[in-house]
């Protein structure tokens, strides 16, 4: 065996194995909600949780179970908005095998505010629930 493909096989054992390791104990999940215009809900950006920027806006890495900070952002095509009605800070008590997905709610005009709504992860559950 080569040492280049020697060194490929050691990093994709490596990659694997921290892959795997997210899923080692229960886990929960961040992530936005899909558009609807009945309850005239939005899909804002999450932007950071626990103050470190996420590497996906839409969805979450897997996250430990507890209280984690999730800031969400939603901007309006309307009107120019200041920072502060764009952003909003969650303070969430994440529950093991449980994915929380955010809207943004219209409320009045420009104005909304954040929505969250659970789901069981079922494979999850099935794993770490008997």
């Amino acid at each position: 065996m080569t040492a280049s493909r020697a060194a490929c096989l050691f990093a994709f054992a490596a990659t694997a194995a921290a892959a795997a390791g997210m899923y080692d104990q229960p886990w929960s999940i961040v992530e936005g909600a899909d558009e609807s215009t009945v309850r005239k809900e939005f899909r804002p950006a999450i932007t950071q949780i626990d103050g470190k920027s996420t590497r996906n806006t839409v969805e979450s890495d897997p996250l430990a179970p507890g209280k984690h900070q999730v800031k969400i952002r939603f901007q309006t095509g309307r009107v120019a908005q200041s920072p502060a009605d764009e952003e909003r800070l969650l303070e969430l008590e994440l529950e093991a095998c449980t994915r929380y997905r955010i809207a943004a709610q219209r409320t009045t005009g420009t104005n909304w505010q954040p929505k969250v709504y659970t789901e069981k992860i079922g494979e999850c559950a099935q794993k770490f629930t008997r």
